[in-house]
This record gives structure tokens, C-alpha cells and sequence, in this order.
């Protein structure tokens, strides 16, 4: 791909002449002509596929030949069930992107960031957009979506997730990777308005912002560029005909002109710089580089090389000098999500491709019915005349509904020649079988089971029904496949938008375990740091809740002794219930939870106080025992002792009896234990001063 792009490196933007504009134009009008020749044959199949998909499955000339034999045309759609099936897989199992920050330490995931990332999504409604991307998956094999900052209607950034054609884009044609990963350039192809186009670029001559040659050379046929019709689409001004006109455009039906908007890689090299001072190193453009150079000649560099990303808009000309679109290093910002790849043509599909021929089948089989019934008799005689008394009651009685044909005399044969009934219409041998066949295979060929639509109406177990679904979930792995990276990447683009544009302080909402809160979005709180992107199952989805309680209940009677209130509320997030609901018993429990909390604290506060009134009375009991003079210093000692063992049993049984938890039990018990310690070593001081002045009450006594 380089070697081919090497002429897209246009240097520096200051001397970005008309020469190498017109040298830029060129080599991306090359390289979309190279794209566009693989990409036509896709786009060809792809329209059949929406139209199989919208019930529109005769070929042109198959439905004039019926209209012109007066033949019926039969269409059941049975693809659009299929279809739709997967789709709502999808939208009942959503998913939710995490952040979490490469550092030393508990791998949780960044509340703020992963936060901030389900802000962005609700802000710009990814969820229905990435389902109508995957939509243009299940059935043409490639859905786009494109992850930015719309500053037009907030000139702080509004967060914009918005679904793209797949027929307005061309690709890279040697990109072979799921996703188109391995893309080096993109392609966006679209109708706007004149008057919008002017206003995007209003330097630049009207007459030359139509790309003619994009819409020319890829639809021979002269089809639109969209599968939806662009003067339905956009109208037909007329007063943007007449300015068309007047400015020499084309085409004076409508006011619109296509333009073409590119996104490629280029390389560009750097500089890393080592300062020994910091100990840190630092990027360096060349030309920063240079001038680092001449002042400190000595500094330690290596040469390095990176990808950008460049965009440029072309009409029939290049409209604008190529800029830096907002999306990291690395990324183009118009994410695909491909379905089945077809290695031979390098072309992605999608579950419609391989019914359309059972789809087809079926459709001309039941015409065939429908005009073999219309086209033979439904019932009647064949009469000669003069077989009955009286023709005119024959035919009023024989058979009221259908009609009595006459034949001459004698063209009759056999036995009871004279009156004979019609024949019945007769199919040929296996057609019914041929029809079944090919109604049975269009959820053969996809190997999507009655079950996994919903259609099959027999009395079988829930368990054999579910496993069913299950494998035919497992023939759309691939898909689902497509769709986690999709996420993956979508992350990082959301994730570069939140940290270098959206931290500004703006306020955010955290759905948090215990309540909904907001919090500034900064870049104290979103750091430029690496973050691992892991894509798990949205705990709010239904299938996910379904899935996860019907488990539950079936454990609880195994959990039935580990289960504690604030388990018994996190159970209750995963209940199919309504959240309103689970938000209310949930406020609830932790508000009863709180009171019961702060009775116990004030229980045991009062315990405290009484423990302490009593110890004190009992301390001093012991200082008065130790103080008569009558009592030896033998007694005195046993007596402290029996008095500490009779406290700290005291104690015990006090602690039993308030019933505290075993932790403020244990935590209590040593404090009281650490006073008894302090309490002895002071009786232990006393017995020593009261032996050492009855010694000298006897050295003076004798």
C-alpha cells in the first residue's frame, strides 16, 4: 500500500501549492478508481439484497413475461423473518465498554471513564445506530457507523454516533481483515444540497464542487447513488435548478452535487529525545528536531516513523487543503462491521446471499400453482346434446356453480359416453415435493431452526427448545464476532474524544452501585493514560436479565444460609422487574438498613457507658480493700487477683448478653482486657509500696 501512496506525502502544509494539489488529486483519483472497480460487483449484490429483504424478488424480465402471459406473481417473503430474527438477538443483548487503566495494582475498571463513555452513547443514541449498522450486516455483509464531535449545534461538542450507507462507501480494495482493520484508505461518497456544499466550501468555484466523475464512473446503469432515490430523498428545488443552471453545473433536475470525502494513512517520521535531566523522553517533529539540534548538538535521539491520518474532500477538484480528522492514531473514524467473508472475490456478505435462490424457487413454484389452478378446469360435465330430457333443467340442476359445455353428437366415447365429467386438474409427479423443498431450504442453507424464529408451533421441552436457539446463535458467531471488535474499536475512538475534547468540567451522569450521581468530567479524573477496552454483557439487557435469574433460582436453595440483605438487593438488579420498581425496593432496603445501623451504635455507646460506670465502682471497691491497714499484703494481692478475674468474667458475660456482632465484641473485649492489664500493673505498684512500708514500719519498730 505504501509503495502505491508515496505520492500522497505532500509535506508540510505551508507550501501546500496548487502544484501538488493538483498532484494529490490525481493519485486519489487513482486509487478511488482501483478501489471502486472491486467494490461495484459488491454494491450490485448488495441492492439485491435489500430488495430481497423489502419483499422485492422478480427479476425485471421474469415479471414482465408473467404480466405479459396474464400469469399471477407470487411473492411470501420469507427471508424478512430470518432477518429480523438476528436483529433482535442483538437489540435484546446489549452490550457495555469498560476502561480499565494498565497500572500496578487492583485491575477495576475507571467509574469516571466507563461513565463517561455510557454519557456519550446516550448523548448521541449509539445503541439504535450501531443496531441499524448491524442491521446493514445481516443483510448486505457490511455496516458503517461514523464516532465524532458535532460543533455545529454545540459549539462545545455535541457527541454524534450516526449510521452510514454502505453503498456510499468504498474501501480499500486490498483490505482482507474482519472489520476492514487493514484498511489504508476510506472512501465516503454523498448527495448534499448545492447551498450546504457552498457553505463548506465558499473559496471554492460552484462549478466545480460537483464529483461527476464519482457518480459516472461507478453507476453505468445509471442507477442512484443510494438505494434511496436522491430526488425523493433530498426534493427537486426549483430555485436550486435555476442557480444550477446559472452556475453551468450539469444536471438542472436537482439542486444537489456529490461530493467525496477520503481518509488515508500517511507516515510520518519523528524524533523521540532523551532528557537527561527529567530522565523522561520527548516527541519531536523534524523540524523541532533540527532546531533542537543546533543548541544541544550532544542530545540522544532515535528516528522513528508513525501513522496519521489525513482527510480531503474532492469534487472536481480538490475542494480544501488536507486536514487531521479527530480520531486517534491508528483509526480512519468510519468503523465497519463485516459479516462472511468470500475469499475468492474478496467481498463480505450477508445472511441473505445465500437464500435469495431457495427464496426465488419458491416464489415461481407457487405462480406455477396459482396458474396451473387458474388455467384448468375446476369441476363441470362434458355433455352431447340431445343426452337429456330437457337441456335447459340440466343445466339448472346438474351443477349450479359451474357450467355445462356441450359437445356434437357421437364425440363422446366409452361407457356413459354421452355425459362424462371434466377432468381434474393434474400436477406433475414430485412438483408439491419440489415446492416444499424449496421453501424448507431457506432456513437450510442459513441452518436458522424454526425454533430460533419463533415459527414452530409443537409441544417440546423447554430445555430442548432453548439448546435449539443456542446452536443456531452459534452458526451467527462470526457476526456477533464482528460486532464485539466494533465495540472495541468504537471505545478507543470515544475513548481519545473524552480525554483530548470533552474534559472540560462539563457534568456527567455515574450510575454507581448505590444511586445515580454527577460529576465534573476533567482531565484530573480521565488522565492520558492507557486503558485495556473490554466489552462485557449489559447487565440491563433482557435476555441477559432473563438468563441470569432463571440461574439464580434455580441456586437459592443451595444459597439459602449465605444470603444476606445486600445480596438479596444485588439479586434483585438482575430480576426481570421494572427498574423503577427495583430503584424504589432498593432505596428502601438501604434506608431501613441505616436505622438499623445507628440503633446498634447507640446500643452499644450505651453498653459502653455502663461497662465504664461499673468498672470505675468496682476499681474502687479494690482501692478501699487495698487501703485497710487491718489486712496483710498477702490477702490484699489475692484478693486484687480475684477481683481482676471476677471484672473480666463480668465483662464476657455482658458481651454475650448485648449480643454484639463478633467484631465489636472481640474489638471491645481487648480494649477492656488492656484496662484490666493497666488496672493490675497499678494494683501490682501498690502491693510493692505497701510491703516496702510495712518493712519499714518493722525495721523502726525494732
Amino acid at each position: 500500500m505504501m509503495q502505491e501512496n508515496e505520492s500522497l506525502d505532500h509535506g508540510a502544509s505551508d507550501d501546500f501549492d496548487s502544484a501538488k494539489r493538483d498532484i494529490l488529486f490525481q493519485s486519489l483519483l487513482k486509487l478511488f478508481r482501483q478501489d471502486m472497480a472491486h467494490v461495484a460487483e459488491w454494491r450490485k449484490n448488495a441492492r439485491e439484497d435489500y430488495a430481497f429483504y423489502n419483499g422485492e424478488q422478480w427479476e425485471a424480465q421474469d415479471k414482465a413475461a408473467l404480466f405479459e402471459q396474464k400469469r399471477p406473481v407470487m411473492t411470501f417473503n420469507r427471508i424478512a423473518p430470518l432477518v429480523n430474527a438476528v436483529i433482535g438477538s442483538e437489540r435484546n443483548n446489549k452490550r457495555e465498554v469498560q476502561f480499565i487503566p494498565r497500572e500496578i495494582g487492583d485491575a477495576r475498571a475507571n467509574e469516571i471513564l466507563t461513565g463517561a463513555a455510557e454519557w456519550f452513547r446516550d448523548q448521541a443514541e449509539a445503541e439504535y445506530e450501531d443496531s441499524e449498522a448491524f442491521t446493514d450486516t445481516v443483510i448486505c455483509g457490511m455496516g458503517w457507523t461514523d464516532t465524532r464531535l458535532d460543533f455545529d449545534d454545540d459549539e462545545a461538542g455535541k457527541p454524534v454516533v450516526c449510521r452510514l450507507d454502505p453503498l456510499k462507501m468504498v474501501w480499500d480494495a486490498s483490505a482482507v481483515k474482519a472489520n476492514l482493520v487493514d484498511a489504508e484508505r476510506l472512501w465516503y461518497i454523498d448527495e448534499k444540497p448545492l447551498a450546504e456544499a457552498r457553505r463548506m466550501f465558499p473559496d471554492i468555484d460552484p462549478s466545480l464542487l460537483d464529483a461527476r466523475w464519482a457518480k459516472n464512473g461507478v453507476f453505468d446503469s445509471g442507477a442512484p447513488l443510494s438505494h434511496v432515490n436522491s430526488d425523493t430523498f433530498y426534493g427537486d428545488d426549483q430555485t436550486g435548478a435555476s442557480e444550477r443552471q446559472g452556475l453551468g453545473l450539469s444536471s438542472a433536475s436537482s439542486s444537489l452535487v456529490t461530493l467525496v470525502e477520503c481518509r488515508w494513512f500517511e507516515r510520518e517520521a519523528f524524533y523521540k529525545v532523551f532528557d537527561p535531566l527529567t530522565g523522561e523522553t520527548q516527541d519531536y517533529s523534524l523540524r523541532d528536531y533540527e532546531e533542537k539540534k543546533k543548541i544541544s548538538p550532544e542530545i540522544q535521539s532515535v528516528r522513528l516513523t508513525r501513522k496519521i491520518v489525513k482527510r480531503a474532500f474532492l469534487g472536481e477538484v480538490l475542494l480544501a487543503e488536507p486536514d487531521q480528522p479527530m480520531v486517534p492514531n491508528g483509526q480512519l473514524g468510519w468503523e465497519c462491521i463485516t459479516g462472511y467473508f468470500d475469499k475468492m472475490k474478496k467481498h463480505y456478505y450477508g445472511i441473505v446471499r445465500p437464500t435469495k435462490d431457495p427464496q426465488r424457487w419458491a416464489n415461481k413454484f407457487f405462480s406455477q400453482v396459482m396458474y396451473l389452478l387458474n388455467s384448468q378446469s375446476k369441476g363441470g360435465i362434458l355433455a352431447e346434446r340431445g343426452a337429456f330430457d330437457d337441456d335447459r333443467q340440466a343445466e339448472e340442476s346438474w351443477a349450479r356453480a359451474d357450467a355445462i359445455t356441450w359437445t356434437k353428437q357421437n364425440a363422446l366415447t366409452g361407457q356413459n359416453a354421452r355425459i362424462q365429467p371434466k377432468p381434474v386438474a393434474q400436477f406433475p409427479v414430485g412438483f408439491f415435493q419440489l415446492f416444499n423443498e424449496a421453501k424448507e431450504a431457506i432456513s437450510d442453507v442459513t441452518g436458522l431452526s424454526s425454533e430460533f424464529i419463533g415459527t414452530r408451533e409443537v409441544n417440546q421441552p423447554g430445555v430442548l427448545e432453548s439448546q435449539r436457539r443456542q446452536s443456531s446463535l452459534n452458526l451467527l458467531a462470526s457476526l456477533f464476532d464482528a460486532l464485539r471488535r466494533y465495540r472495541k474499536r468504537q471505545g478507543q475512538i470515544m475513548l481519545y474524544l473524552i480525554q483530548n475534547y470533552l474534559s472540560d468540567g462539563r457534568l456527567i451522569r455515574i450510575v454507581g452501585d448505590d444511586n445515580k450521581k454527577y460529576v465534573p468530567l476533567t482531565h484530573e479524573a480521565v488522565a492520558n493514560r492507557q486503558y485495556d477496552i473490554i466489552v462485557d454483557d449489559a447487565p440491563t439487557s433482557p435476555n441477559e436479565k432473563e438468563r441470569t435469574f432463571a440461574i439464580i433460582q434455580q441456586m437459592l436453595p443451595m444459597l439459602k444460609d449465605y444470603l444476606t440483605p445486600e445480596i438479596g438487593l444485588e439479586i434483585l438488579r438482575y430480576s426481570p422487574l421494572p427498574a423503577s420498581l427495583v430503584e424504589k425496593w432498593t432505596a428502601k432496603a438501604q434506608e431501613a438498613a441505616q436505622q438499623k445501623a445507628e440503633q446498634e451504635m447507640a446500643r452499644e455507646q450505651m453498653a459502653r457507658e455502663q461497662m465504664a460506670r461499673e468498672q470505675m465502682t468496682s476499681q474502687e471497691a479494690a482501692m478501699g480493700r487495698n487501703a485497710l491497714p487491718e489486712q496483710s499484703t498477702g490477702q490484699q494481692a489475692e484478693q486484687l487477683k480475684l477481683q481482676a478475674l471476677a471484672n473480666e468474667l463480668d465483662m464476657k458475660a455482658k458481651a454475650r448478653e448485648l449480643d454484639l456482632n463478633a467484631k465489636a465484641a472481640d474489638l471491645f473485649l481487648k480494649n477492656q482486657k488492656a484496662r484490666l492489664e493497666t488496672e493490675t500493673a497499678k494494683n501490682r505498684a501498690l502491693i510493692e509500696q505497701l510491703k516496702i512500708e510495712q518493712s519499714q514500719t518493722g525495721n523502726s519498730n525494732s
